[in-house]
């Protein structure tokens, strides 16, 4: 005969405090009396964890800083590891066009301009507006940069070891060199300047093309006033900056005036290697033959081994000006 209080098999035991609910079962998780659990653990089982994340994580950091000081060790204190061709860059700039558009249209390559638009006060402090004047106080807030001297020299290419270390004489820029840079209407007409350089490659060099090499056919692109000016440059180590309407209408659209005339870089402000750098600049004069036609604009570096890509923007820039 079997008693009564022996428990058969399958029968659930149910454990103590299975009944608790609202505030005893909060107050049980906090602290219970019977097993001096507090948050569930003993202090024991708390001691135990804290212990084991403590040297978890310090060998997990200490691992991690290991590696980092290794790393470190591979590094140059003041240049790139990788340089030119064996750099995710390489050795072919892409060409920057300045003043830059406001953050709100960082994405646009578009210049709106208004011929009736005599403002004068900028929508910020910083030009951050779509006025007239907005575009030239984003390019007076560029041209600052050129009142530093720091660590610079005068250059007239005679001593290689101030190259790359040059002050660039913003009089060279004549009539575009000075605000609003023609971004405010006179006589109804806005002709605005826009400043090309090419952008920072570390430790790059440009060979000016030769003049018995212009009409090779990876030159045949080059427009043949630059080939002119070439020819008659005495074979000078310059880049050249050259550029057109993208299209047909755009050609016939529009009048580019550069500054300086022969659109040259000389070779001596390059290379760039860090510290305080003026970078060289040609500004070209837009002035639209149709008010509010669109003019889709492209400017091309011309350099020995240059190589031009719209998709990349390898060794050009492309942008539009629309004045009404």
């Amino acid at each position: 005969m079997v008693a009564d209080n022996i428990n058969l098999g399958g029968t659930a035991i149910k454990p103590v405090g299975w009944d608790r609910s609202g505030w005893e079962n909060f107050k049980y998780m906090l602290y219970d009396p019977s097993t001096g659990a507090i948050l569930t653990r003993t202090p024991m089982s708390w001691i135990k964890i804290i212990a084991f994340y403590i040297v978890y994580y310090t060998l997990l950091a200490g691992f991690w800083i290991g590696c980092m000081l290794i790393f470190f060790q591979t590094l140059p204190d003041n240049q790139p590891r990788w340089l030119l061709t064996e750099s995710l860059i390489g050795n072919n700039p892409g060409v920057g066009v300045r003043p830059p558009t406001s953050d709100l249209h960082i994405d646009s390559s578009m210049y709106l301009l208004n011929s009736q638009d005599t403002d004068e006060k900028p929508t910020t402090p910083t030009g951050e507006g779509e006025k007239n004047i907005d575009y030239a106080t984003r390019m007076d807030l560029f041209m600052k940069a050129y009142g530093n001297n720091t660590g610079l020299v005068e250059c007239d290419g005679s001593d290689e070891k101030n190259n790359g270390k040059c002050i660039f004489k913003t009089s060279t820029l004549e009539a575009c060199g000075s605000y609003p840079y023609g971004f405010m209407p006179v006589a109804g007409n806005v002709n605005p300047c826009l400043f090309l350089k090419l952008n920072k490659i570390w430790d790059f060099v440009p060979k000016g093309i030769k003049a018995a090499n212009v009409d090779a056919p990876e030159y045949k692109d080059m427009s043949e006033e630059l080939k002119e000016i070439i020819r008659t440059s005495g074979d000078t180590d310059q880049v050249y900056i050259d550029c057109k309407g993208r299209f047909p209408a755009d050609v016939e659209g529009v009048n580019l005036t550069y500054f300086p005339a022969n659109r040259a870089i000389p070779s001596y402000f390059f290379p760039f290697s860090g510290g305080n750098y003026q970078s060289p600049l040609v500004a070209v004069k837009v002035s639209p033959v149709i008010k509010g036609a669109l003019v889709h604009i492209e400017c091309r570096a011309w350099f020995e081994g240059v190589i031009h890509s719209g998709k990349e923007k390898a060794g050009l820039t492309q942008f539009e000006v629309l004045v009404r």
